[in-house]
Formats: structure tokens, sequence, C-alpha cells
């Protein structure tokens, strides 16, 4: 109940004060807004975003040049999870220009960080949006303002030293499908693993189909999926053949009005024995941590 205020009273507050605070991040401390998302879910859920650190550490073991590009990097709270367990390279694509400047700051103290400020979409073009920001996370809106949106490809021909990435991560709002749908050449060239908030509502909401899109991941060649509660929890693992599971829990994570979702990691199918391991991994870690 006390905490449910506390909530609350930030939320009224932050609306006309909200200041950077230090936010501690296992062994990283990073700056967040007061309002942030992130402060709530990682005392609420203590396995919150550490998945994917976790599959990085696992693919260094098969492939040591691992990279990293991580779109909608927000304040950079992807790259703290991170460096917790490696130090692979990232970088850091967002367009929101609040988050860019905390962004910056954040990882500063880190080695092998680059920054881009983009929206990252099919082409390469001028659009009258802007991201707008509530609790952490950003929205397009229609703005008087003109973004310039462009394209993966595009942005590595700046940041050369990571056109050979292996690892791509999207967490932008339910843009992401439609996101990965505009690297489609990147994909087909790395088959890099793919790291996706996958929730259903915000998918349709923008005009993108959920279920169709396993079909665009398996016609570049993707194979085998692992899928994560939004707070963390491993759910299960499968291939492309068994879709019929893939359906139903699309169907469950749908019209939840992003109260819960998925984040799902995808292997290429010539990955398996990098997905079995990872699989078996995920499972050993929540076998330890609930002593079961």
């Amino acid at each position: 109940m006390l905490a449910a205020l506390k909530r609350r009273f930030i939320k009224y507050i932050s609306k006309v004060y909200d200041p950077l605070i230090d936010l501690k991040i296992g062994n990283q401390t990073i700056k967040t807004f007061m309002s942030h998302q992130l402060r709530q879910n990682v005392v609420l859920y203590p396995d919150y975003n550490y998945n994917l650190p976790r599959l990085i550490k696992y693919t260094l073991k098969f492939k040591p040049n691992t990279k990293v590009i991580d779109i909608g990097a927000n304040i950079g709270d992807t790259t703290a999870f991170i460096k917790n367990f490696t130090d692979v390279p990232v970088l850091c694509i967002d367009g929101e220009a609040r988050y860019i400047e905390i962004l910056k700051k954040n990882v500063a103290q880190y080695n092998n960080v680059a920054i881009c400020k983009a929206l990252v979409g099919a082409e390469n073009m001028d659009s009258k949006v802007s991201l707008k920001t509530e609790r952490g996370t950003a929205f397009v809106a229609e703005s008087s303002d003109v973004t310039r949106i462009r394209t993966l490809e595009n942005i590595l021909e700046e940041f050369k030293d990571f056109q050979d990435a292996n690892i791509l991560k999207s967490d932008t709002d339910g843009f992401d499908t439609i996101i990965v749908r505009a690297c489609k050449s990147f994909l087909e060239k790395n088959k890099p693993m793919l790291f996706l908030e996958y929730d259903p509502f915000l998918i349709t909401r923008n005009n993108d189909d959920p279920f169709a899109f396993i079909d665009f991941l398996k016609e570049r060649g993707y194979y085998w999926f692992i899928f994560y509660v939004n707070n963390g929890d491993y759910l299960l693992s499968c291939s492309i053949e068994q879709k019929p599971i893939i359906d139903q829990l699309i169907h469950y994570f749908s019209g939840r009005q992003i109260a819960s979702f998925m984040d799902i990691a995808v292997f290429a199918k010539e990955d398996k024995e990098l997905f079995d391991y990872c699989a078996n991994a995920e499972i050993a870690h929540f076998k330890k941590v609930r002593n079961y």
C-alpha cells in the first residue's frame, strides 16, 4: 500500500519536478529521471533486463567478436546491464533528445560505446514527427518540427565498426517489428541474434501484425526462439516448426493494454548450437535462482 502511494506521489509531482537521481543496476550506477519506469522495475523484478546480458555472455563463448546494436537505447540502461557481465562494444541508437543527453552522461564511464541520435526507418527522409516521452517510454507523435529518419544501413556507414554486429536489440514501445522489417538487408547479411520487446497490443496498434511478423523472420532464415515475460522470467523455447505454440503465446499476450507482454530472443537456423546452449543455460539459471 505504501509503495503504491509512493508511486502515485512520484507520478503527480514529476509533472512539475522530475530531477535526475542515481540508480544502481547491479554493480553499475547511472542517472535516471525520478519518474522513469525503470526505477520501479528494478525494485519489483530482480531478473528484469538481465536476460539479454546473460545471452550476450553465452554468445561470447561461440562468437568472441560479438558486438551489439541497441535500437531504442533510452538513457543507456541496457548498456549498464550489459556492462555487469561483459565489455562488448555497443552502438546506442535513440531519437529522443531528452534521453540522448542522459545517455551520453551514463555511458561516458564505459569503453567501446558509441551513440547515434536517430530514428530508424525503412528509408532516409525528413518527417514531421517527434518522440514524446512519458515515465521513461517514448512514442511517435506528429510535430511541426522536422526529424531525420535514417536506415540502419545509412547509420552503419557512419559507424563502420558495427557493420558486422551479431546482436540486434530493439525496445521501441511497439515499433520493434516495423523497425526490424526496415533492417531486412542487415538481417539477411549478418543473421544477428535478435532481442526484441514483443507486445502484440502495441504492435497491432501500430498497424503491424504480430502473427505475420513471425513469418517474416522465417523468410529471413530465423528458426529458433526463446520467450520471456516482460519482467525477465524465462517462459519457453521452441523452433519455427512449433509455430502453433508461438501463435498461442501471441494470443495470450494480446489485448493486455501494455500490462504484460513478451521479450523474445530469435536465432538464425544455423545457430542451433548457440540456441541450445542459451536455452539450457537460462533454465539452469532460473533453477538456481528459484532453488528447485
